[in-house]
């Protein structure tokens, strides 16, 4: 679902309040915090999963302008 949000720019000029409503409330996190909105996914999706996934977004004037997912 993820890599969907991010190749298809679906995220892209949503509010955050509008984010939240389809991923639910992001967790608090230390990770990534140049970005402004992050989601923990989950190990990676490789044969050998050492580093987790994530979804992290930039918002500007509280709308979505980058998502990317990121591996730690």
């Amino acid at each position: 679902m993820a890599d969907d949000l991010v190749r298809t720019g679906v995220l892209i000029g949503k509010s955050q309040a509008e984010v939240i409503d389809l991923l639910g409330p992001p967790p608090l996190t230390g990770y990534f915090s140049e970005w402004d909105v992050v989601y923990r996914l989950g190990p990676e999706r490789s044969w050998l999963s050492l580093d987790s996934e994530w979804l992290v977004l930039r918002m500007k004037d509280g709308h979505v302008t980058d998502a990317r997912l990121v591996r730690d």
